[in-house]
């Protein structure tokens, strides 16, 4: 027995499938090809340095339109789920219907297959971004730090030498710094985290023949964690004086 479309009486074929007594036509007229559980996003966006929060995570963007790139990218799969009778469902490319701002307006193309017919459809979402601060920027405007690197007895004209090199050559360096304060017998330079002070303390370290050290400090507490901040230690050994 042939199968046809209970909503305009076609019968079943390769370029038009019916499925549970819809054609493809129909299912996509309908809006029930693809659906998304959301039509509105509401993401935060850091207005100091442009990072966008996808889930947990905050990542750097280069402004609006690439902050929407990656919530297209990583958002957007997340919410659609396919419609009766349709498999293999991604997004296969997306355009601005309005230019990228606070609030964009996305036209995101899905692909998929119903029954063994492959499609592509359009469906409008609209990207509200809302400005805030990360927690570096907020770190960073407080003057709050999680790490400081403290280079002492050393030629500050070598150290700046090799931290210019090491600097231009690591931009995560550059992104992660606080504040860099001379001394008298030395540096102190303030990160934002730890990994970023033990990268930059370890390769000077090396490349001076500098003895290293760490230790820590109880910094009060952060989402009912306890804030240790490290201090980080780099000096020449007792053997090379």
């Amino acid at each position: 027995m042939t199968r046809f479309c209970i909503y305009c009486g076609r019968e079943d074929s390769p370029d038009n499938p019916v499925i549970n007594g819809v054609c493809l036509e129909c299912r996509i007229k309908r809006g029930e090809i693809v659906i998304l559980e959301k039509n509105e996003l509401w993401i935060e966006f850091c207005k100091v340095c442009g990072s966008v929060k996808i889930g947990y995570k905050w990542i750097e963007t280069r402004g609006f339109a690439d902050a929407i790139n990656h919530i297209v990218e990583n958002i957007v799969p997340v919410i659609t789920k396919p419609g009766p009778g349709v498999s293999n469902i991604h997004v296969d490319s997306y355009e601005l219907v309005t230019s990228a701002s606070w609030r964009t307006v996305i036209r995101v193309y899905f692909k998929g297959l119903y029954g063994s017919k492959e499609f592509k459809v359009p469906k409008d979402v609209v990207v509200y971004l809302k400005p805030t601060k990360c927690p570096r920027c907020k770190m960073i405007e407080s003057g709050e730090f999680e790490a400081v690197l403290q280079i002492r007895d050393v030629n500050k004209r070598e150290l700046e030498k090799y931290l210019e090199k090491l600097f231009s050559r690591d931009k995560r360096l550059v992104r992660d710094l606080v504040d860099y304060i001379e001394s008298s017998n030395g540096v102190d330079i303030y990160f934002y985290n730890h990994g970023a002070a033990r990268k930059l303390a370890r390769r000077l370290s090396s490349i001076m023949g500098l003895e290293y050290k760490e230790n820590y400090e109880v910094a009060g507490m952060r989402s009912g964690k306890q804030r240790a901040r490290l201090y980080i230690s780099l000096k020449p050994s007792a053997e090379s004086h």
